[in-house]
């Protein structure tokens, strides 16, 4: 008897849960295997959930009465070939101001002319990722108040004018692929309100001076990954509102013998944003000339070494570095000069000392990533001018030991000492007045036994002599 009611006991919580979940009454205009949620993960607003069942048609939709803000239509990772006249028509019937439509994942080869009646008046985000799309289909220019189109991963290979003319009044971002392009697509110049662009697998070196025309006053974000291009191409001098630049995955963009940056002739003052990682970069850019307003700057997994002091501007206003899987096996001396710098990341790199003057210059640093590197020696004051340090990750690292400098951050609120080899004896006393109990999270744990380092500090050490 015992057992059953704790079977019943475990049915009705699963129940209730999902119940919590997924709304399976009469207002889900789909039926099982799709779902209905308000609290779907990557979604906001009521999702209808049709992904993931090896549909080859859309399913059948039902007419509710239902009242939502946002209505998210998800049919992504299915085995769609084709979507038909008037597939979404019935979505009419619920009272809703916004439609997100995602059809990712698909074999999608043609949207039939009228596909979204019904909806042409309420989308506002199409995903149309990873199909086989060879153009953009004339049906997405019914869409009156498209904002977002997502259409990588496609074998587009042109994009036709008449559907881009008009969504020119109504997108604000558009991504796509261009690896089976013969030329730069012209007809970009007529999405006269685009903010964020993102063009990848460009199959050029390079780009016209005039490849952003159009978009000159409007672009804010540009991202340009896996592409053959060999410089950060001039055209970007001609976007005057731009604040975001991602050009990752570069192999042929390398600093050697010449600059990736060519001259614009003027600074691009509103860039704050640059993402260089996953490229080719042996040597550290001359990125300050160019962009004097950066706040953001990631250069990781690149193949740096050390950093020219003369590339770094005394007056640069870098607040966030991220110089994680590179070749540093010391912190560069250069760095010191960057006076606003909060955040500094140089995870898995060689390092293998941190000596006094390493950081002596950085007195706004709030956090530092060294997690990941072979350390084995922490100088006493290293971290005497780092004052307002607040998380501190040694995470794997080759201290065998919590090195004295620690005992100076008096702002700390986390530090990592996980997978360090930490010899917790007696031998560490100089910890016994080391606060470390105002310290919100310390994470690790003494070599030889199970006692955590903060634990041990706070305890076992003060009863060492």
């Amino acid at each position: 008897m015992r057992n059953i009611v704790l079977i019943l006991t475990i049915v009705v919580t699963v129940f209730e849960r999902l119940s919590s979940a997924f709304i399976l009454d009469d207002n889900c205009p789909v039926q099982l295997p799709c779902k209905c949620t308000e609290s779907a993960t990557y979604y906001t607003g009521y999702t209808v959930l049709c992904s993931h069942n090896n549909f080859t048609v859309i399913p059948n939709i039902k007419q509710v009465k239902l009242n939502v803000t946002k209505l998210n239509l998800v049919f992504g990772v299915n085995k769609l070939t084709v979507i038909p006249n008037g597939a979404f028509g019935i979505i009419s019937s619920i009272n809703t101001s916004e439609i997100v439509l995602d059809l990712s994942y698909n074999n999608i080869v043609s949207i039939e002319n009228n596909a979204f009646d019904g909806i042409e008046n309420l989308t506002t985000f199409l995903g149309l990722r990873d199909n086989n799309l060879s153009t953009i289909p004339l049906a997405i220019s019914n869409l009156n108040y498209l904002q977002r189109l997502d259409i990588q991963d496609n074998p587009l290979h042109s994009l036709p004018s008449s559907v881009m003319l008009n969504l020119g009044s109504t997108l604000t971002a558009f991504k796509l692929d261009l690896d089976h392009f013969s030329e730069w697509p012209r007809e970009l110049r007529y999405l006269r309100k685009l903010e964020n662009l993102t063009v990848n697998h460009i199959p050029f070196s390079h780009l016209d001076l005039y490849a952003f025309h159009g978009v000159e006053s409007t672009l804010q974000l540009l991202q340009l990954d896996y592409s053959k291009l060999e410089k950060v191409p001039y055209a970007i001098c001609q976007l005057s509102h731009l604040t975001s630049l991602y050009m990752r995955y570069n192999g042929n963009l390398q600093e050697n013998k010449s600059s990736i940056f060519i001259p614009c002739g003027n600074e691009m003052v509103t860039v704050t944003t640059l993402d260089l990682s996953r490229n080719g970069l042996y040597k550290f850019p001359d990125i300050f000339s160019l962009f004097p307003a950066l706040t953001s700057l990631t250069l990781s997994f690149n193949n740096l070494q050390y950093i020219d002091y003369t590339k770094i501007k005394i007056d640069s206003k870098l607040t966030h570095l991220y110089l994680g899987e590179n070749l540093f096996d010391r912190i560069p001396y250069a760095l010191n000069k960057l006076k606003f710098l909060k955040t500094l990341r140089l995870s898995y790199n060689n390092i293998k000392t941190i000596d006094s003057p390493d950081l002596a210059g950085l007195h706004s640093l709030t956090e530092l990533y060294l997690d990941i590197n072979p350390v084995m020696f922490i100088a006493p004051d290293a971290f005497n001018h780092n004052v307002n340090l607040t998380r501190l990750n040694l995470y794997d690292t080759y201290l065998d030991h919590i090195p004295v400098a620690v005992t100076n951050l008096t702002k700390l609120s986390s530090i990592d000492f996980r997978r360090m080899p930490v010899d917790c004896t007696c031998d560490m006393t100089y910890l016994k007045q080391w606060n470390v109990s105002a310290i919100a999270e310390v994470l690790g744990i003494c070599a030889f036994s199970s006692e955590t380092i903060k634990h041990f500090v706070m305890n076992t050490l003060q009863s060492c002599p």
